[in-house]
């Protein structure tokens, strides 16, 4: 779980100022919590793809440098940063995908695909 998250959550939770009788509170503070981890998974993870492209093209541009003895510390610096938010990345990235297979498992099950009943 990504560092912050569940107490942002409780922030925001806490935060809300809804009216009505239980049902409809938790309701309404459903749907404003929605809009809330929206706007969070917009600027925590952005589009982890292009993140991931971009890093790489860094650690490209960084590798094809000609770089002479002075820098060559703050190169291999940059190029470990580099590599540590790719690992960061990747890392999200699985749990994405895990996230995604989960989910599809919990909505399909091990149904058979109507494609391959009927060859």
């Amino acid at each position: 779980m990504e560092r912050g998250f569940k107490g942002m959550v409780k922030e925001k939770w806490q935060s809300y100022s809804v009216l009505g009788n239980e049902i409809t509170k938790l309701k309404d503070k459903l749907k404003l919590l929605k809009g809330d981890l929206k706007i969070w998974n917009r600027d925590v993870y952005g589009n982890l793809h292009t993140i991931k492209r971009n890093i790489l093209q860094e650690i490209e541009t960084l590798d094809c440098q000609d770089v002479n003895h002075d820098s060559l510390g703050s190169v291999r610096m940059g190029r470990l940063e580099l590599m540590n938010r790719l690992r960061e990345v990747d890392r999200k990235l699985d749990s994405l995908i895990s996230q995604k297979a989960r989910m599809n498992w919990l909505k399909h099950g091990t149904r058979v695909p109507n494609s391959i009943t009927h060859l």
